[in-house]
């Protein structure tokens, strides 16, 4: 394994750290993906997750397989334990995708120029399918460090030198070659055959299944348990002296000397508001001990803490809190939040809390990967535990609740993605663009839409109002005055069957 030497100074201790697959503030592993044949070539997608703490800025980091490359666009941000999925299309249809629904591509490869060279759009695309390919999968870094590796066997198949492209907002081109770098493997070992997909065993789990219930953009439909197992106790002040706190994680494997040296991320919740985002504080360090994962000296507060086994896998995640001798007043736990779809052409979130008698507010807030911004507002009284919010169509992607107490205090829930397509694909020509760009679409009757385009920080550009007709129709938007660059549009309206959403290039 090819070794990183790190040093950082934190305020309750040093930690010594890097390898293969380094934490940031999150830890991103390649959790998915498939070489599919029975959709089309470019249904074949693979999907990233950020298991956490924190969140993670991936731009520019680099997919290959050796053979070809795929460069996200700067500035991509994925939030704790959200997926980021690449494929060749910009939606897959439902069972060419996932199990349950069609999928919104975060990056399609085919059309976004951030590929060292053209992707076959027919027969083997990005992936190899089937028969003795022995395909393989890396995830680089800017600084084209490994961060994850996967492969069907080993050896892993041939490689070749790859240059990647300049991309505007600082990506700077690469030139490596996989067969010359030192990287750790890890070996799927599955069977051959057609219409392979291949998932971890559990999400961020050392491990692989073949041919599984697909499900990017979701957690993995295995069936199966992690191969280690994990029990957590936290060691408060015993006394009212005392400033400081520890944990202590008790890791049981079949092998567990094995797992070892164990590495983690540990997230501080500064402005303690049970939300774990940039502004918070992160450490990684590492335990080099079977079977117990040992941490000492933490102030009071609340964190967050993310393992990984001496494979960089295995991972799992546990909130805790750090208490003094007079105790801390604990925040409103969140215990349900979750998108319930579209319902009477409103969509519909629904949340469940405790202590409603302490409950002052609740507001749902949403973001395209940026600021977030409150959407609606709901205050005390509270009648039921669990509740529901709706509001119209939304051009937000990704929310949030923010809870306040009566003694108003703030804290947030874990962030949720809404996928808002429901058919298997719009229809929108051309791309790249030059200054207009086409979309077909549905209204049930007569109407106003509004439109939205997003670059790809999340930040909104352009937005306007057009007239729509009943039925089928082509609408045509003006992106003149748009620079060179990828961007995300949506239109939106309570008279129209679904929101159009889909990415393009200019």
């Amino acid at each position: 394994m090819k070794r990183k030497v790190c040093l950082k100074l934190s305020f309750f201790f040093i930690f010594f750290l890097c390898s293969k697959s380094f934490f940031g503030q999150g830890r991103i592993v390649i959790n998915e993906f498939m070489p599919w044949s029975g959709c089309s070539t470019t249904s074949e997608f693979i999907e990233l997750m950020n298991f956490g703490p924190g969140p993670m800025d991936i731009g520019c980091y680099i997919v290959t397989n050796g053979k070809y490359s795929v460069t996200i666009p700067p500035n991509t941000i994925i939030q704790p334990r959200q997926y980021f999925v690449l494929s060749g299309q910009n939606t897959l249809a439902k069972n060419c995708g996932n199990s349950d629904s069609a999928i919104t591509v975060d990056l399609n490869w085919t059309t976004c120029n951030c590929t060292n060279t053209s992707i076959p759009t027919t027969g083997d695309g990005f992936l190899q399918n089937g028969g003795s390919a022995n395909e393989k999968v890396v995830l680089l870094d800017p600084n084209l460090n490994v961060v994850d590796a996967v492969t069907r066997n080993v050896p892993v198949s041939s490689s070749v030198s790859i240059t990647t492209p300049n991309l505007s907002g600082g990506c700077s081109g690469k030139t490596f070659d996989l067969s010359t770098m030192s990287i750790n493997y890890e070996a799927i070992g599955s069977s051959t055959g057609i219409d392979n997909s291949f998932a971890r065993k559990v999400d961020g789990d050392c491990g692989w299944l073949k041919t599984t219930a697909i499900s990017a953009d979701a957690p993995n439909k295995t069936g199966s348990t992690s191969s280690a197992s994990y029990s957590f106790s936290t060691l408060s002040a015993s006394n009212c002296q005392t400033t400081q706190g520890s944990i202590s994680i008790q890791v049981s494997a079949s092998d567990v000397n094995s797992l070892f040296p164990m590495n983690y991320t540990l997230a501080y919740d500064v402005d303690s508001n049970n939300l774990f985002n940039s502004i918070d504080q992160y450490t990684n360090g590492i335990d080099n001990t079977a079977p117990s994962i040992d941490i000492n000296n933490l102030a009071y507060g609340r964190y967050r803490i993310t393992v990984a086994s001496s494979s960089s896998c295995n991972l799992k995640t546990y909130d805790f809190f750090i208490f003094n001798c007079y105790g801390v007043v604990l925040p409103i736990k969140i215990l349900d939040f979750r998108y319930d779809g579209i319902q009477q052409n409103l969509q519909t979130f629904r949340y469940a809390v405790s202590d409603l008698e302490n409950l002052k507010e609740v507001a749902l807030e949403g973001s395209n990967n940026n600021n977030f911004e409150t959407v609606k507002t709901i205050a005390a009284p509270f009648g039921n535990t669990e509740n529901e919010i709706k509001i119209p169509f939304s051009s937000f992607s990704f929310y949030r609740l923010r809870i306040k107490d009566k003694f108003d205090h703030i804290s947030y829930s874990e962030i949720i993605r809404v996928n808002t397509i429901t058919s298997s694909g719009i229809k929108h020509w051309p791309n790249p663009v030059q200054d207009k760009i086409f979309a077909q679409i549905n209204s049930i009757e007569k109407g106003k839409a509004t439109y939205s385009i997003f670059n790809s920080n999340g930040t909104k550009l352009k937005e306007g109002a057009i007239d729509v007709a009943a039925g089928n129709q082509i609408i045509t938007l003006p992106v003149e005055n748009l620079k060179q660059g990828f961007y995300y549009l949506k239109v939106l309206s309570p008279s129209m069957k679904q929101i159009v959403s889909f990415s393009f290039v200019k």
